[in-house]
């Protein structure tokens, strides 16, 4: 396969920062931290941690502008939709008349909606399993964020997601430029998508990764402080369309920048720890199809 950057023509985001690329722009050229208070978890006993970063003032009705589409969405999946309405707005293009076989959706989701089910298993515990949800499983699956945004833009050609814990959006975005280099796509919109809730939250404290300086949130995130003590939860999606640069140009697309390429491999080593002496990264970074700065230059 030729080593070559593709274009990155549209971008949608939802963020603690807003909701929108602009809106996340301006938060973060501002400098302030999102971190606050959650309600939620102040509400649960014994849950140490009741800080995170929320998507501010969303309302998936209103957003998606169909109250039985968000009925049917867990949160994650609504964000991936949201953002991928900009995305595609963004990079100029018409739904209605792409050719959807060629256009791809790949999409990364970490954990998904693992907080969705509680409310499941509390009715299957109480004997009434026939009011479990119908919506469950497809609504709880991390593909559910790939499925939901392909189903919203008519998107017909590859599209699967993809799940390697914190790397997945990095990974969908990844395997997206193999797809247009491979000529099997001619469009990918691609990124990623994630929610959270208090089993999240409980969660990643119990293997002690939560900050828990609940008394100045805004000061918690600090990952490089010598009085770090973990990192605070957040939500959001991030999409970008990705095009050929021959292709973006011939339909008059604006290039907002290039993907050059991606190294991806593994360690081997922990379930949730880097190895020490940071191999894998540094064969990421050293991956053939990493070394595409000639062709930048380039274009």
């Amino acid at each position: 396969m030729p080593t070559r950057p593709v274009a990155v023509t549209g971008i949608g985001v939802l963020s603690p920062g807003g909701i929108g690329a602009d809106a996340t722009w301006r938060a973060l050229c501002r400098g302030l931290s999102t971190a606050t208070v959650d309600e939620a978890f102040a509400k649960i006993d014994g849950l140490r941690v009741r800080i995170s970063c929320r998507v501010p003032h969303f309302d998936a009705p209103t957003h998606l502008g169909s109250r039985q589409t968000a009925r049917r969405l867990d949160r994650f999946a609504a964000f991936a939709v949201l953002a991928a309405r900009e995305a595609i707005a963004d990079a100029g293009l018409d739904p209605m008349s792409w050719d959807a076989p060629r256009v791809g959706v790949v999409m990364g989701v970490g954990s998904s909606s693992v907080d969705s089910w509680s409310p499941e298993f509390a009715r299957l515990a109480a004997g009434a399993a026939r009011t479990i949800s119908p919506h469950a499983i497809p609504r709880s699956v991390p593909s559910s964020a790939v499925s939901e945004v392909a189903l919203d833009l008519g998107a017909q050609g590859t599209t699967f997601g993809v799940s390697t814990a914190c790397a997945s959006g990095a990974t969908a975005v990844a395997l997206s430029r193999r797809l247009l280099l491979a000529d099997d796509c001619d469009i990918v919109v691609c990124g990623g998508a994630e929610g959270f809730g208090p089993i999240t939250a409980a969660c990643f404290d119990q293997l002690r990764a939560l900050s828990r300086r609940n008394w100045d949130p805004s000061a918690a995130s600090r990952p490089f402080d010598v009085d770090r003590d973990g990192f605070v939860l957040g939500e959001g999606a991030g999409v970008l369309v990705l095009e050929r640069p021959e292709d973006a140009r011939a339909r008059g697309g604006r290039v907002r920048g290039l993907v050059a390429g991606a190294g991806t491999t593994c360690d081997a080593r922990h379930p949730v720890a880097p190895h020490p002496s940071g191999d894998g990264i540094a064969r990421a970074i050293e991956a053939e199809d990493f070394k595409s700065s000639e062709t930048v230059v380039r274009l």
